[in-house]
């Protein structure tokens, strides 16, 4: 299960390194995006259902392109105030239908960080490992070279 935040280049060199690190080892992948609802950008249901149709386009690319390469591939979304939240929310209900997964998570690696990079960039996938890992779930995090 791989955690994305759009088909964008951290997403996709995060399902790259999971190939690249267990060849052969992963068959089946499902792409797992949660899409942000704040109240400051979402004003109506209309909105709400753009980010949502935003949200599975993307997932759906990745989909494609796994199964047009011999994969077996599924996307899940879900929407919520705040990523973290949602995504201990939703694993278990991932979990009880795919046993045997381990979440993948990509994060950004500047080569020197700045107190730009730091302000740019969130460390939503450590904040998440940690709540996943007091629930005993497996997360692995792959470093993204900038």
């Amino acid at each position: 299960m791989l955690l994305v935040n759009g088909f964008n280049g951290l997403g996709l060199h995060t399902l790259f390194g999971v190939l690249r690190l267990f060849p052969g080892v992963f068959k089946n992948f499902l792409f797992v995006q949660i899409g942000v609802l704040d109240a400051g950008n979402f004003k109506g249901a209309a909105e709400v259902e753009n980010l949502k149709r935003h949200i599975d386009a993307a997932n759906q690319r990745y989909v494609d392109y796994m199964r047009s390469r011999g994969f077996q591939a599924e996307a899940f979304s879900a929407l919520g105030h705040d990523v973290v939240e949602k995504a201990v929310e939703i694993a278990p209900d991932i979990l009880a239908r795919f046993p045997n997964a381990i979440f993948f998570g990509g994060q950004l690696v500047f080569r020197q960080e700045t107190l730009l990079t730091r302000l740019l960039h969130n460390y939503a996938v450590f904040a998440l490992q940690r709540r996943f890992y007091q629930q005993g779930l497996p997360l692995l995090i792959l470093p993204i070279r900038i």
